[in-house]
């Protein structure tokens, strides 16, 4: 791709973006966590609201059923992450396992979740976080698209996991002649 197509597809997004009215992306931190670039787009896509659930789709004139496909509530980014008891189940595995508190919005995520912890753990959770969210998504799509068996907790743990696990090897670095306990 040229870089000339890189900036005219940048700018469509900011474009819509802004048409949607949403606050501005000030979360500059996130392009330099060590992920892959999919997972930091799709963490844009995230915090301004307009990664392809069925309410989104719906607005583009999609006329498929927005239920979910774990539940019978409407597909929103808010239930799909958060509010599917699906989803809070992981959320609760998370503060079982790290005393973190569930976020209760995206904008919260995004916002004054993290404030309270040191930057250097900030970063560390932030790479939890991207691992978890994109799990989220991917298996969502897996069950939508190639119709797996609806295993979501599961899923979302063990992908959460391993993407945690990639992403702290990327981002911890040590000197010469120092271990990095890992």
């Amino acid at each position: 791709m040229e870089l000339n197509q890189i900036r005219g597809i940048h700018n469509s997004i900011l474009v819509f973006a802004s048409y949607r009215r949403q606050p501005p992306f000030r979360h500059k931190f996130i392009w330099k966590l060590k992920i892959p670039l999919k997972i930091k787009i799709f963490l844009w896509y995230l915090q301004r609201g307009i990664i392809l659930t069925k309410d989104n789709l719906a607005r583009k004139n999609w006329t498929g059923s927005q239920k979910y496909c774990g539940c019978n509530s409407n597909e929103t980014i808010n239930h799909l992450f958060l509010d599917c008891h699906y989803a809070r189940m992981v959320w609760r595995v998370i503060f079982l396992a790290t005393g973190l508190t569930p976020p209760r919005s995206i904008s919260q995520i995004f916002s004054s979740w993290l404030s309270n912890q040191y930057i250097k753990i900030r970063q560390l959770i932030w790479v939890g976080v991207a691992a978890v969210c994109w799990a989220i998504w991917r298996s969502r799509n897996d069950i939508v698209f190639n119709r797996t068996i609806f295993n979501l907790i599961m899923q979302v743990i063990f992908r959460g996991h391993i993407g945690y696990i990639f992403g702290r090897s990327c981002s911890v670095t040590s000197r010469p002649g120092t271990h990095s306990p890992h």
